[in-house]
Order: structure tokens, then sequence, then C-alpha cells
């Protein structure tokens, strides 16, 4: 399987005690480097950029050989405002990049929460939109929804509660293995092969400190790193779907939907093994 790396929400959002962003994001680009991955895509919200070293992270991420995109300023959900005023949010955080990137390519567009309009005249729109404007839409086909072990993990981490702290990183890394799983099986019954696909994940402390261990765990499945450019070049993502929903889920789950499909038996069990409920009481 092909996967590229995607990063969402920079500059980032709450970390635990005595860690920073640039500390999160520094690590993190290290780990990219050890790797040897570079041009990765991190989604940007421009709302998020409180103060000098949240720009010197931004700065630093393009100065060490990856990219931004478009994410909207404010993180905001389709579902719940008008397309016109969702357009206006991508318009207003395209200022911010076309500052930091200069004539680096950031018209790559990825939709906050994957929520691509609950109705047909709001997809429709926003897609034109981004059409006229060159942006090319960074769907996901690899997610395992990695925001949830973010809270647990500060909760714990400021109590120092190092045995939850463990358990977070191993259920993390076993939820991330069977997202793959998951692209493999909706990928082989909806193409008949693996498509080149995209992985999502979010920059926090949790995502930070299981990076290594997440790509070292890839690279033994024979996972072979490329670049979001690289990935969208596959003839499948020309393909839209056309759901209409308040989440519009992966790419590959919104191609299973339109074709009326229902999930293998494998992708059921797998998303029921996800621990939500386990996640939203530790360290309370």
């Amino acid at each position: 399987m092909e996967v590229a790396i995607t990063v969402d929400d920079l500059p980032g959002g709450e970390q635990a005690n005595n860690i920073s962003r640039s500390m999160v994001s520094e690590e993190m680009l290290t780990v990219f480097k050890k790797h040897h991955i570079n041009h990765v895509y991190g989604m940007m919200n421009g709302s998020k950029i409180t103060n000098k070293q949240d720009l010197k992270l931004l700065q630093d991420w393009i100065a060490k050989g990856n990219l931004l995109g478009n994410h909207t300023y404010s993180h905001m959900d389709l579902s719940k405002v008008t397309a016109e005023k969702f357009i206006s949010d991508i318009k207003r955080n395209e200022i911010l990049l076309m500052k930091l990137m200069g004539n680096k390519d950031y018209k790559y567009f990825r939709f906050p929460y994957l929520a691509e309009g609950n109705t047909k005249n709001k997809r429709d729109r926003v897609r034109q939109f981004l059409t006229n404007n060159h942006y090319k839409i960074a769907p996901v086909t690899v997610d395992f929804f990695d925001y949830e072990w973010n809270e647990p993990y500060i909760r714990c981490s400021n109590i120092k509660d190092k045995k939850s702290v463990d358990w977070l990183k191993e259920s993390y890394l076993e939820q991330s293995l069977n997202a793959l799983i998951i692209a493999h099986e909706l990928s082989m019954m909806l193409f008949k092969r693996d498509i080149k696909n995209i992985l999502l994940i979010h920059i926090n402390g949790l995502s930070v400190s299981t990076l290594d261990s997440l790509l070292t765990a890839y690279e033994k499945r024979g996972i072979k790193f490329i670049s979001l450019p690289d990935a969208l070049s596959d003839p499948v993502y020309k393909v839209n779907p056309g759901i209409v929903r308040d989440r519009s889920y992966t790419f590959l789950n919104q191609i299973r939907l339109s074709r009326h499909l229902k999930n293998p038996k494998i992708v059921d069990k797998l998303y029921d093994m996800l621990p939500e409920g386990e996640l939203e009481k530790l360290c309370r």
C-alpha cells in the first residue's frame, strides 16, 4: 500500500502541561526526517495563530521541507453554516497561506470534520468555488479518529498517570493499524485494488509521542510513504461521490454509500473496536 501523510489543524490546539505547540511540531518534524519523509501537507487554520511562536512554528514547518494547505480559517463546519460563509472563511485563510507559502503550492483543501455539505446546494457550491480557484480537495482514506485520544492524553499526562498514558499509546497504535486494514478492505471491495491512500493525523502531544512507532509499524507492513500530490494522481479521486450528510466520512466510505453497499464484516468489527467509551472515561 502507498500512503500519503497529512496533518490537520496546524499550528495546533490544547496541549498537556509543560508542552508547547512548538515542542510538538519540532518533534513531529524530527520524526519525519528520521523516516525520510518530507513534503507533508499540514492543513492550517489561521484562527489558531495566536502569537509569534505559532507563526514561527509554521515558518519552520515550511523551512524544513513541508507544506501548508487550506483547512478554513476557523475550522468551520459546513453542515452548520451557509456556503457563502464557508467560502468566505476559505478566502480569509488563503490570505495567510499566500504570505507563508510564497510561490509554493498551498492550493490543497480539506473540509473540517470531513463535512462536505449537508445539502446538495452547499456541496455543489463549495466544490465549484474550489474548482474555479484551482484548489484540489484532499480527502481521507485512512482515518481512526486519532483526535479522540488527545483530551484523555492531556488529562492523564497532567496527573502523571503513566499506566493510563501507556494504554492510550498502545490503543492508538492498534487503531492506526486497524485503519490500514479498513482502507485495504474497502479499496479491494470498491476498486479491486489498493488505491493510493491518504492518512489523517492531528498535530498534538499524543500523536507526536507515538509517531515514530506508528511510522515504523507501517514500514514493517510494507507501506510506502508518498506525497499528497502523488496520492491524488490516482484516478479514483476524480470521482465525486455526491454524498449529502452532516458528516461525509472518509472518501472510501463515501464511495461505498454512493453505491448503496454495506461494510465488509471485518470492517464493521474493526470499527466496533474503537475504544470511544474508555477514552471518554479515562482519567476523569
